[in-house]
């Protein structure tokens, strides 16, 4: 009696185990759904590059569908999922489908998918660099609060805000804006196939609509979910089952960490790719 339960048992227990099994493999994605939400950040950046990372060498995933639902953020994170995102595109199709809004630094990342994709409505677009840093000199003075600094050069501190900006400050802030703006227009130019003399035009912090956005071939088409989702079938050759690679917060979680971004980027002197 007891050798026969302890046979059914094993025999459930393997029915239950290959069901598992069976089922997993059924559920499994074969298009990595990676989503870039808000405000783009170092640390953000790092989350999303080894998302996109793990999709690519994942044997199972035939494509990548980047959503995309932000107005940009730092200029270097944004260049970096520029890259991940372009380099995962040499051996997976992958789409960037904006939602909402796409801009700045997080259109630059769009840049390096295969196919951008719209809404007829989606904000798109602005093309450019800012810098932009807290000055607090004139309320310093009135209170009567100084900031002592040694340094061995005009510029050394530039950007501190207990001070006003010099003409050279500003020169050199210049300078190195026009350098970053130069390889942000470089990227589309090359990614979107048009002519710099073409694109300095529009690339002045400019937003689009996605309607507008596709006549200037800043997006291939404004069909949303539904077009990215057709163009990956027919590069596949078979349905689309997406699977989520971001990394699952709570709602409270995505807010916390939203509010602490944008606080970070305030505070600190830094190049940003952001529509304003």
């Amino acid at each position: 009696m007891i050798k026969k339960i302890i046979k059914y048992g094993i025999g459930i227990f393997v029915i239950i185990f290959i069901a598992n099994i069976v089922y997993f493999y059924s559920q499994a994605g074969n298009v990595a759904l990676i989503k870039i939400d808000g405000i783009i950040t170092t640390k953000k950046a790092n989350e999303l590059i080894e998302a996109i990372n793990k999709a690519k060498e994942d044997s199972e995933i035939k494509a990548i569908l980047i959503k995309i639902n932000s107005g940009g953020g730092e200029a270097v994170a944004s260049q970096r999922l520029f890259l991940a995102i372009k380099e995962a595109s040499k051996t997976k199709f992958t789409v960037a489908l904006i939602e909402d809004i796409g801009a700045s630094g997080a259109y630059y990342a769009a840049c390096g998918a295969d196919k951008i994709i719209s809404y007829p409505a989606s904000i798109v677009g602005s093309i450019g660099v800012i810098f932009e840093t807290i000055n607090v000199s004139k309320l310093a003075e009135k209170s009567g609060v100084s900031l002592f600094v040694v340094k061995t050069g005009k510029v050394k501190d530039i950007g501190n805000p207990f001070r006003e900006p010099t003409e050279e400050d500003k020169n050199m802030i210049k300078n190195l804006l026009n350098s970053v703006y130069e390889q942000f227009l470089n990227a589309v130019s090359t990614s979107r196939h048009i002519p710099i003399k073409k694109l300095k035009q529009i690339a002045d912090g400019s937003v689009f609509s996605g309607i507008q956005a596709k006549k200037l071939k800043l997006v291939d088409s404004t069909g949303g979910l539904e077009e990215a989702k057709k163009l990956i079938e027919e590069n596949i050759k078979e349905p689309a089952k997406f699977e989520s690679f971001n990394k699952q917060k709570n709602s409270l979680s995505k807010l916390l960490n939203e509010t602490f971004n944008y606080m970070e980027l305030l505070s600190k002197p830094s190049i940003k790719m952001m529509a304003k």
